[in-house]
């Protein structure tokens, strides 16, 4: 599925550079720093046989902890104003939680799968989840003409995750083997990543450095459709037909990621093979040639 989509995405991108006349392309390189925020939608609702064993300083809220990623990104002007991007992306997000609840994951079968110490639920826990991006970037510029360009961002992604969430025995939650809980996409499980969609957008800007090179840093919001960014499956108790059960309580997820990298900008002729030729009009003053 990945392989396909990485396909489309560069046939298209080689249509446009191909079939346009002088235009700006760039390239960008990048790392990135990404958390997990909230889950969206209706919280879970407990399981009456998990009260008792609830801990009663529990919370929610995980700590995040930094992480690094890396990042691609072939941009292509298709507008005074606005730019066209496809990106490779890795992304890693980490964090967690001293005071976690009982989740109702434990009362499935799922959870004995991993881990059949069950008396090891209240103790701190932590997640470690990747994510392999394709992502379609929209990026409209304000001040095109300046040195320094605020942009507007609007991104659609595909995301292959994977995650770990385990036993929390360090503070820097190292030597997993049989404390985990949940695994998916990872070494510690047989199961592929999750393919999800993210859909979300941000700011950033654009600063040259000199004629070809400029510094680009932005912050981007994306929610995501899994539940497994924080490495633990939502489910929540229903009646049904008088039974009580546990149902997979699917929902959104909220991310955020600052990436800064270094972009180099190149103009193409579409007319003729290599670069150069007739000066692209939308170039800002100090790149255009004299």
């Amino acid at each position: 599925m990945l392989q396909k989509c990485i396909f489309l995405v560069v046939s298209f991108v080689l249509s446009v550079v191909v079939t346009a006349n002088a235009q700006v392309v760039g390239y960008r390189f990048a790392l990135n720093s990404s958390v997990f925020v909230n889950e969206l939608g209706d919280a879970d609702v407990l399981s009456p046989a998990l009260y008792s064993v609830n801990p009663t300083l529990s919370a929610e809220k995980y700590t995040a902890q930094p992480s690094i990623g890396l990042e691609g990104e072939l941009l292509i002007e298709v507008s005074p104003m606005s730019l066209f991007g496809v990106e490779l992306e890795y992304s890693k997000l980490k964090g967690y939680n001293n005071t976690p609840p009982v989740y109702n994951y434990y009362s499935t079968s799922y959870y004995e799968d991993f881990q059949s110490g069950k008396d090891l639920i209240v103790s701190p826990v932590a997640y470690n989840t990747t994510m392999l991006n394709l992502a379609v970037n929209w990026k409209y510029f304000f001040f095109k003409q300046a040195v320094l360009q605020p942009f507007l961002k609007l991104t659609g992604v595909v995301s292959f995750v994977g995650t770990d969430f385990f036993i929390r025995n360090s503070a820097d939650a190292e030597g997993l083997d049989s404390k985990i809980l949940y695994s998916r996409g990872t070494s510690e499980s047989e199961q592929q990543k999750l393919p999800a969609f993210h859909l979300g957008g941000g700011i950033g800007f654009d600063y040259s450095l000199n004629d070809r090179w400029s510094l680009q840093v932005d912050a981007t919001f994306t929610a995501i459709n899994t539940d497994l960014i924080n490495g633990v499956p939502n489910f929540t108790y229903v009646q049904e037909d008088g039974y009580g059960v546990l149902s997979h309580n699917k929902c959104w997820t909220l991310t955020a990621q600052m990436s800064a990298g270094l972009v180099y900008y190149i103009e193409v002729d579409g007319s003729r093979k290599g670069s150069g030729g007739k000066t692209s009009p939308h170039l800002p003053f100090y790149r255009r040639k004299l």
